[in-house]
């Protein structure tokens, strides 16, 4: 069994709102080094030194999403959910010039449809404990009568 399958449902949706965090987190960073480098539309083919470091850590956030990507489809079919996040990784970095366009790879709707997607998920994934039979109480019979309606009301 490999490491992913091990975990519970529960604890590995964490470990992908962690994941998926990190990820928005280094694509904000890098468009954000984009904006503040390039100033010429078409610079976005390649990828200078000075933005070498937020290549790395998108890089290296996008494979750990991608890794965990095939489970989440999963998920999201067992509880029949929408997938959101196959859309994460088809982002293009960099494709248009700051003077072009300044809304960013993705989008505020497609965070928010992550973000629900995995609280859905997370809030379908719990599991509530089985009732112990000893601490189950007998229910109290029930007065027939009106004032014992009343009585019951109350108490």
């Amino acid at each position: 069994m490999s490491a992913d399958t091990q975990t519970s449902d529960r604890e590995f949706i964490l470990n992908l709102r962690t994941v998926v965090d990190a990820y928005l987190a280094a694509v904000d960073r890098w468009e954000a080094a984009f904006h503040k480098h390039y100033r010429m539309p078409g610079c976005a083919q390649r990828v200078s030194t000075d933005m070498a470091a937020e290549q790395r850590e998108y890089d290296q956030r996008r494979r750990e999403l991608e890794a965990l990507l095939p489970r989440a489809r999963r998920l999201c079919l067992k509880q029949d959910r929408r997938d959101p996040f196959s859309g994460l990784v088809r982002v293009s970095l960099g494709r248009f010039a700051p003077q072009q366009r300044i809304d960013p790879a993705i989008g505020r709707g497609e965070r928010n449809a992550v973000s629900v997607c995995l609280m859905e998920l997370y809030e379908a994934s719990t599991e509530f404990p089985a009732a112990d039979p000893s601490q189950v109480k007998e229910p109290r019979p029930r007065h027939q009568g009106l004032l014992g309606r009343v009585l019951d009301f109350f108490y």
